[in-house]
Formats: C-alpha cells, sequence, structure tokens
C-alpha cells in the first residue's frame, strides 16, 4: 500500500483491527523461509529463538502504525530480559553476515565487536582515534515520510467495525459456522443475560444470521438448564 492518506477507503489502514484486502493490496514477496531439518536441540534452537520487529535488514522500514511502533521497542526488551543481554550473538539468532554494534559485555558474551577485522577490542565507542570501530557508511538515502498537521490523541474516524467481521463469517464453512456458534454459546452462556444480549446485537450488525444463531443458542442452552 503506497504511503498516503487512502481516502478511498471506508476503514483507517492503520487500525490493527481490521485487515487490508488481499484483492486490493495482494501481498508482496520479500522473503523466504524453508523448513530444511528438524531442531537438534529443541531448547537451543526453538526455545532461544528471539524474533523482533527491531530487528530489521536494509531496504525495510516500520510503517506509521502505532502498535507495530510500540511493539518495536517492547519486543527487543523483551527477548533481553527472556533470553539475556546478548541474545543476538547465539547462534539460532545471529545474523548471517557480521554485525557490529558496540555492545559491550554482559551475560552470555561470548564475542567481541571487531576483533575478526582487527580493530582494537578495547574501544567500544565511536569516534576513536585509537583504531576502534567505525560507522559504516550509508548504503542508500534515509526514509523522509511526508507529515503535516497537529499529532493528537484522537478515536479513529472511519472505524466499520462490522463489515470486515461479516464478510469474513460469510466466506466460512456451514461446519466453521457451527464451530464459531457452538464456541461463543460456550462462552456467552456463562455470562448475564444483559452482556449476551450486548454481544448479540454485535453480531447482529456483523451479520443477521451470525446474530440469530448466537441468540437461539443461548436460547437453547437456557432452556436445557431450566429442565
Amino acid at each position: 500500500m503506497s504511503d498516503d492518506e487512502h481516502p478511498e477507503l471506508d476503514f483507517d489502514p492503520l487500525d490493527p483491527t481490521k485487515i487490508w484486502p488481499p484483492d486490493q493490496f495482494p501481498l508482496l514477496p520479500v522473503g523466504r523461509v524453508v523448513l530444511d531439518k528438524n531442531p537438534v536441540n529443541y531448547f537451543a534452537e526453538v526455545e532461544q529463538a528471539a524474533f523482533g520487529t527491531g530487528v530489521l535488514v536494509d531496504g525495510l522500514d516500520f510503517s506509521d502504525d502505532k502498535l507495530l511502533q510500540g511493539r518495536t521497542f517492547s519486543y527487543s526488551d523483551a527477548q533481553r530480559y527472556r533470553v539475556g543481554p546478548n541474545y543476538l550473538q547465539l547462534p539460532i539468532n545471529q545474523p548471517k553476515t557480521p554485525v557490529a554494534t558496540n555492545q559491550r559485555d554482559g551475560q552470555m558474551t561470548y564475542r567481541v565487536d571487531g576483533v575478526e577485522a582487527g580493530e582494537n577490542p578495547h574501544v567500544n565507542y565511536e569516534p576513536s582515534s585509537l583504531g576502534g570501530l567505525k560507522e559504516a557508511p550509508k548504503s542508500g538515502k534515509d526514509h523522509t515520510p511526508f507529515v503535516q498537521g497537529p499529532v493528537i490523541r484522537q478515536k479513529i474516524s472511519r472505524t466499520n467495525d462490522y463489515q470486515q467481521a461479516g464478510e469474513r463469517y460469510r466466506t466460512f464453512h456451514d461446519e466453521e459456522r457451527d464451530d464459531l456458534i457452538l464456541n461463543l454459546v460456550s462462552a456467552l452462556k456463562q455470562c448475564d443475560a444483559h452482556i449476551q444480549e450486548r454481544m448479540v446485537e454485535h453480531f447482529m450488525q456483523c451479520d443477521p444470521e451470525y446474530g440469530t444463531r448466537v441468540r437461539e443458542g443461548l436460547k437453547q442452552s437456557a432452556e436445557k438448564i431450566m429442565h
């Protein structure tokens, strides 16, 4: 999707509760992951795998999605707490091309930046006249999105909260709808009547059949309890 306002859409494309219709915005391949073997050691290769939106390769950047912006900070912090401050040095997480960050010491350190290239391993700052690491030249221009207007905190103006949910319901096969209704009724039958009715009204706005089936399922469940 191009980086602009898109007033032709009836929802905000940065609303994390919405999906981008694939017929309007087809997925673009950016890479390939191939599973060519099973883990030898589950803990080393699965439990310690640490993913995060803040770990990017050149050519990728962040959108203005507020949820993504927050995760970019929090995920890396969570991995440092969960696995360790040097989690990117672990074989399962380390990049194929050596990356020098000037990160120094901490738990599980087993490599010092710059030693392989012959730089002074005692210097972990830049710039330095003592032969330490030097920042690599930029390979491209910085991303400079155009922004105009005040930055404020407010509700999303284009919500359209029911259309996509209804469209998804109508794409389900009969057995998928049956499972969905059964799961919802099983959960909602434990709630007070006013909460049940509020949820049914949401489902009705998504699709009349959707709401009607949930309401009938709750009624049948209540009748079984009474008898």
